[in-house]
This record gives C-alpha cells, structure tokens and sequence, in this order.
C-alpha cells in the first residue's frame, strides 16, 4: 500500500520514478520527491481511457487504434502532463493478450526514447483536454458474462477483449470462451440453433454466434468439434444458454 509504505522510497531519493500498469495512486509526498519527478507508461492514448483497463476497452470499443502515452504522474487518476505518445493498430484478430505484448514493446521503446529529453529538461508537457476525458475501469465479474441479447461483433470484441474471461453457462456448467465465429442465420436468442463440426450456434441479435473454441469448467482448453466427439448433439439443439 504505497499511500503508508513509502518510507524506503524516501530514504533512496531516487532522480525519478517511472510506473507502468501500477494500480494505486502514488501520494504527493512521493510525487514532489524526484528531481526529474514521477513518470507513468500508459496503455492508451490519453485522455482517452484512463484507469485500470485502458486495453481491454479499446478492443471492447472496437476502436482501430491505441497506444501508449508517456506521462507526468499528478494526485488524480492517470491526469498528468501528456509527454510523449505514439499509437498502433488494433489487428482484426488480436486479442488481450496479443495488442498488450505489442503495446509493451512500443511502450519501452517509447521510453527509451523519451527519458533523455525528461533527463534534459527539453520534453514537451501537454495539458490533457478534459473534454476528451473518457474511463476504463477494472473489469468485473460481472462484465465478463457473454449477453447473447447483443450483436455478434459486441460478443466477439468481448471474447477478445477477455480472452479466456467471457463465459456462458450451459445446463449449469460454466464454459470460459476462446473462439467464436459468425453465422448469417435468423435464430432464436439466447438458444442452442445449430450445432457445426467445428462448434454450437448459439443466437445472438444479428445471427449466430459459433463457439469454437472454450473451457468447460474443471478442464482443459479445448475445441468444441473435441467437446461434440463424445456426446449426443441433438440433446443441445434447443437449449437455453446462461439459464439460472
């Protein structure tokens, strides 16, 4: 808890301190400590998505961009001088895991690049524009579970978004989801429609959405055409999904 926890901090008197993905606000004794003051990574580019989740947001938002910010830290959450900043493409098929791997990179390269004009003196510093302010709060359990009332593209964007967190319930069993694909067909919300070689058809406002690839609860990642191998496909069709 670095708002008690500080003291070694203090007796290292360090030049600077430099954050990323850190999750707690740093005190303003810490703050006024450094020469060449407090610095944050960033996984967006700010004013969009501060907070806690600022990747998953940008695939959940199916937004076609982020970045990485590089920012003076200030007393409120993520709303300090914008230093530096550099963007990326968000690829059709990334995923949590993927852009932030990608985003790690292009953060420390940015880094890199940006301390010497913070050592120097000579780094630019940018009022963020309070009206662009948007939030990325941590996601919650809650969030998680897949509401198939939505269109398959807000369902994707959230299996990818919470790779190997989204979920649905099937006869009680929780399910984490992996891999969906799209099915251009009129079904039954919320229903078992179809069940595919390589997955089940699940309605959704615009379709189907095919589940591919999951993990039943208490396994192993799997395919679904594995899952299909060992039971009778026709007692699915018809069923309800995420029923209590």
């Amino acid at each position: 808890k670095i708002k008690e926890d500080y003291n070694k901090i203090l007796d290292i008197n360090p030049d600077i301190i430099i954050t990323c993905a850190y999750g707690q606000i740093i005190p303003k004794i810490l703050l006024d400590l450094p020469k060449h003051k407090c610095i944050n990574v960033h996984a967006s580019l700010l004013p969009k998505y501060r907070g806690g989740a600022p990747i998953h947001a940008s695939i959940l938002n199916d937004d076609k961009y982020t970045g990485i910010t590089i920012m003076y830290m200030a007393e409120g959450m993520d709303d300090g001088d914008i230093i530096n900043q550099e963007r990326v493409k968000i690829e059709e098929d990334d995923n949590i895991n993927t852009l932030s791997d990608k985003l790690s990179i292009l953060g420390a390269n940015l880094l890199l690049n940006t301390l010497p004009n913070i050592i120097n003196g000579t780094c630019k510093r940018i009022k963020q524009k309070e009206d662009e302010v948007s939030f990325a709060y941590t996601i919650k359990r809650q969030d998680e579970k897949i509401d198939f009332n939505e269109n398959y593209r807000s369902i994707y964007n959230k299996v990818r978004a919470l790779y190997n967190r989204s979920y649905f319930t099937l006869n009680g069993i929780e399910y984490k989801v992996f891999k969906v694909r799209f099915e251009n067909k009129k079904s039954t919300i919320s229903k078992i429609n179809n069940v595919y070689k390589d997955g089940i058809g699940i309605g959704c406002k615009d379709g189907e959405v095919v589940i591919t690839e999951f993990i039943p609860s208490g396994k192993k990642q799997m395919l679904v055409s594995s899952f299909l191998n060992g039971i009778d496909k026709t007692k699915l069709l018809g069923v309800n999904i995420n029923e209590e």
